[in-house]
Parts: C-alpha cells; structure tokens; sequence
C-alpha cells in the first residue's frame, strides 16, 4: 500500500475520523484528507510532509520510518542534498546499546507503579481486618460502666480503592480486542500513543491527573483511582475524557 493508503487504513482501524486526527496533530482535516490521497501539495514541501507523515502516524500507533522512507523513495525531486538533510546512523553496536540504555522503559515503570498500588491495597485489608478482631477501647468500656449500655462500635473498614494514594491520578486499561490509545499528562506530556490488544492492560499514573482518548472504546475496561467503571462514555467508537487524583468518576473532555 501506498503512503496515504496505509494512513487511511490505520486510522479506520482504530476507529478515528479525520477530524479526530486533525484535533491531535494540529493538521487541518483537509490536508489529513489529501496526505491520505497521496496529494502532499498542500503540506507545502517535503520537509513539512514528512513532519505530517510523523505527527499522524505517531497518532494512529504505527512506525512512521517506513513511510517516510517510502514518501522520500518517490519524491526524490523534492528532497534536498543528501549531506545536508540526513544525519548518519549510527552503525556502531556500543553506540547503538547506549541508546537503548537512554530509551525510558514504560513497562518496567508501569509494573513498579501496579505494585505500589498492590502494596497499599494489601496494607488497607491487613489494617482493617486487625481493627475488626481488636477489642473495644478500654475508655469505651469504663464510659459503659458494666450499665448494660452499648458498647461504642468501631467505624466501618476502608475498602482497598480508599489506599490508592489520594495525590495521584492512576488509570487501568483493559482491552477485549484490539484498540488505539493515547495517554498524557495535565500538562501534555504523551505517556502512551499506541494500540493495545485482546488481553493486554496497560497502568498509567501522574500526580497532576491524566487525559486520555481510546479508538474502540467498547472493547475496553477502565479502573479510574481503583473504582473500577467498565467501558467508558464514547461518542461512536472514541472515548475521552480526564481522570483527577482521588475521584471516582471520568470527567468528559
């Protein structure tokens, strides 16, 4: 498939409008409409196409090298010298392992973050369960004075979704099928732009809150702040909306 047919057909899959698309990259409708057309006239050059190509398919959660390798394969009359637009790769393997080592490692954050969660949940059950085998306060009990009075009752135990910590927003994602997802920040940071498929979950967390939009909604749960709310609110096949630290509920975006 072409350049523009690839684009068009990702973006259908995970269930975006061209005017989804143009709300994330900043690219008018219109010219999404014609990059996925293969008519690149009105990006207003190559440098900015390729920009285009990037921005869109780091939405839609494809590789965008292998489309810009193959806009530069058939624009080559566009393209300036070689020398002064294309940096080298690096060819050499310690150069290519320290820039893994420098590459974050969202899996490894997530699993330490699911585990914190794990943590505070267990701690809440130990605590309450200790509270409801302890006797009643000894001040209670002289108050009572063996008068036949009732005794004073404890309140009720925390539930485990009471622990998770009350300064940050955390969001679970779990996926029946196949969908697309874009996590980020309050302040606009991209955590994750990518799909997530049949069986998999994906676990965010920031102390600021988080704003989130999911292609094929239905086919997802979402656990907001340890409450768990099924699949969200989705105008069509799109969900978004905006998780605060300690609320219960998604607010619409």
């Amino acid at each position: 498939m072409s350049v523009g047919e690839t684009l068009s057909h990702a973006r259908r899959s995970v269930g975006l409008s061209l005017d989804d698309v143009a709300a994330d990259t900043r690219i008018r409708a219109s010219v999404v409409a014609s990059i996925e057309n293969d008519d690149f006239g009105p990006c207003g050059g190559a440098v900015y196409a390729r920009g285009h190509i990037r921005s869109i398919a780091r939405v839609l959660g494809i590789d965008a090298d292998p489309l810009i390798a193959e806009f530069d394969a058939s624009h080559q009359t566009d393209l300036p010298p070689v020398a002064a637009t294309v940096a080298p790769q690096p060819t050499d393997p310690d150069l290519l392992s320290r820039s893994e080592r420098r590459r974050p490692n969202w899996t490894a954050a997530m699993a330490t973050a699911l585990a914190a969660i794990c943590i505070f949940a267990l701690v809440g059950l130990i605590v309450s369960h200790s509270r409801s085998r302890s006797p009643a306060h000894p001040a209670a009990q002289s108050q009572n004075g063996g008068g036949g009075r009732p005794a004073v009752t404890a309140s009720p135990p925390p539930t485990a979704a009471a622990e998770v910590p009350a300064t940050k927003a955390t969001l679970l994602i779990r996926a029946t099928d196949t969908c697309w997802v874009q996590v980020t920040r309050r302040n606009g940071t991209v955590l994750y732009s990518r799909n997530i498929y049949a069986g998999q979950s994906k676990l965010f967390t920031a102390k600021g809150g988080l704003s989130f939009i999911i292609g094929n909604a239905p086919a997802v749960d979402v656990v907001v702040n340890g409450h768990d709310l099924g699949s969200p609110q989705s105008q069509g096949n799109v969900a978004r909306g905006n998780v605060s630290p300690g609320a219960d509920t998604i607010q619409q975006a």
